[in-house]
């Protein structure tokens, strides 16, 4: 209840002033582009990568995106690339962000140390390209701890992916089976045993998700429909206008 969180951080300001606006996603940038692997993500590969790239074969994407700290758990993303990786000699993985030079070094090398040959740093970018991106995967998979909302889901969906997560913070609001899934929680993450644990689950789930076409059969078609119905710009001027209505209605 964002509104009773607000009165008790500020109690002197009259609870009846206040209304909820529901965040929105412009369908104007983040939407289905139409956008190939083939014909679109190379121009986006690093220069030192692109030959990596050009024989890996990969015809299916995974989707991370976010800044390079401790509680994105793009650790916990890498051990589950190595197990759906594994399984899959057609699905890749594209890791767009950045963070200060060490945590950068820290994650490349790690996915150096588990060997992922179809994993590929290109990192951060704007949201033209970050909705390209959205559009050619099959699903984006963000598995952060206690995300305070998780705009980068509303995004992903809005390019008609289904989107898979952890269940915590902000996206357990929102994020249902008709659109994606959230993961059971790892109380220890933090340590290198409980991200493999964390990550294996993420990595079976992934999996799951390209056996059963997410994308294509099930969950894809309902994305956008979803979005635009509760989190488009349209959507959150409509709730606006309403509570506007509501308010002059009750101090009439």
């Amino acid at each position: 209840d964002y509104i009773a969180k607000f009165a008790d951080c500020f109690p002197a300001y009259p609870e009846d002033n206040l209304v909820f606006s529901r965040i929105g996603v412009s369908q104007n940038i983040f939407r289905p582009k139409g956008t190939t692997i083939a014909g679109d993500l190379p121009a986006h590969i690093r220069e030192e990568d692109k030959e990596r790239f050009a024989s890996s074969g990969i015809k299916r994407l995974v989707a991370f995106v976010g800044k390079f700290a401790d509680w994105k758990r793009l650790d916990v993303m890498l051990y589950a690339a190595e197990l759906y990786e594994s399984k899959f000699d057609d699905l890749g993985t594209i890791v767009v962000g950045s963070g200060p030079p060490d945590a950068v070094a820290h994650y490349e090398g790690l996915a150096k140390k588990l060997g992922l040959k179809r994993t590929f740093f290109v990192g951060a970018k704007g949201q033209d390209v970050l909705a390209d991106i959205f559009s050619m995967s099959e699903v984006g998979v963000f598995p952060s701890y206690k995300e305070p909302f998780g705009m980068v889901f509303i995004e992903c969906m809005a390019c008609g992916t289904p989107v898979i997560g952890a269940k915590s913070g902000g996206p357990t609001e929102f994020v249902t089976d008709d659109v994606g899934t959230l993961i059971p929680e790892e109380e220890g993450w933090r340590s290198e045993e409980g991200a493999r644990r964390l990550g294996e689950r993420l990595g079976n789930m992934v999996s799951l998700a390209m056996t059963a076409n997410w994308k294509g059969l099930s969950k894809g078609k309902n994305c956008v429909p979803f979005v635009k119905a509760n989190y488009s710009t349209v959507a959150q001027c409509e709730g606006m206008l309403q509570n506007m209505k509501d308010w002059s209605a009750g101090g009439a």
